[in-house]
Order: structure tokens, then sequence, then C-alpha cells
């Protein structure tokens, strides 16, 4: 009996291994996309760029909104470039009806990017994203009314990531 459920789960394809969590209903995952960290809808407040971030701790290039807050943090496997991720998202929010605040990519979003997001515990909830740090990342932040999204894509040698934050209900601390 063990031998034919050994055989049985042996031959069964692979399936996505998501943590717990699902997709915000807006935002649609990537294909391929698996959750690697979530953390639902709760009111809480974010520090979202506006622009490119030279330093995590400077105050330039960002608002502080607080409102309903998701996290999700997807990984892609093999790797994916992030233009292509990038395509998927931009064409699904302008459907959407959101319009873009800010986007960068590489060099361009500025030393501190990745370490605001990520890392400062201001964006992402410290521990939650796994990040990757180098210059193929791209970031697009999107608004629609009272509704802001922000993506932070990123290609590592062997997987991408792509750090996902939604403010609905946001009201502007700053």
């Amino acid at each position: 009996m063990a031998l034919i459920a050994a055989v049985s789960v042996a031959g069964a394809p692979a399936l996505a291994q998501d943590s717990d969590g699902a997709d915000h209903p807006l935002v649609p995952r990537y294909t391929g996309a698996e959750i690697d960290g979530y953390r639902g809808a709760s009111e809480d407040e974010v520090t979202m760029p506006t622009g490119a971030i030279a330093a995590e701790d400077d105050t330039a290039n960002r608002r502080l909104l607080t409102g309903q807050v998701t996290h999700i943090d997807y990984r892609i496997k093999p790797a994916t470039a992030p233009l292509q991720i990038e395509r998927y998202y931009i064409d699904l929010l302008k459907a959407a009806g959101f319009e873009t605040v800010f986007a960068c990519t590489g060099p361009a979003c500025g030393r501190d990017m990745g370490a605001l997001i990520l890392n400062s515990g201001k964006v992402a909830p410290t521990g939650l994203a796994d990040g990757l740090f180098n210059d193929r990342i791209r970031v697009r932040i999107a608004r629609r009314g009272d509704t802001w999204v922000l993506l932070h894509i990123a290609e590592g040698p062997d997987r991408s990531q792509v750090f996902e934050t939604v403010v609905e209900g946001a009201t502007s601390g700053q």
C-alpha cells in the first residue's frame, strides 16, 4: 500500500505551493508566480515612493499613506525578465483605470529604493519580502482614486520576485 501511495505522489504533476494568502482582487498575479509572503488587509501606514530614493532615511520623494494595506511577495521560477513581468502589470493596471504616479528601472530608481521598500519596515513588513538587490529591478507606483499599488520587480540568477503593496482608502499623512 505504501508503494502505491509513493508511486501516486511521484506521478502527480508538481503544483505551485503558495504560502498562506491569496491574490489581491485588484491585482492578480503574473502567470507562474507563487506567494512567498503574505499579510492580508489591515489598517496600517506605508511610505510610498513618488520618485527616486537616493537615501533610505531621506524624506524626499515619498508620501506617507494610511489605509487598508495588503502586502504580497511573489516568487517566479525560473527567472523572468523584469520588463516582461512589468508589461503584464502595466496592462492590468491600465485596464483597471489606474494611472502611473512613478516608474523607474535599475539605477534610475535611486541607490536606496530597494532598501526603503524591502528592508526599512516603512513599506514591506520586516522579514516579509524576499528581496533581491541588484540593478535588474523595476518599480511602478500606480493610483486610482484612493487606491495605490506599489510593485517592486527584481530578477535574480534563479528566480524573479514581485513585491506588491496595495493601499485602499488611502489618506495622506504628508
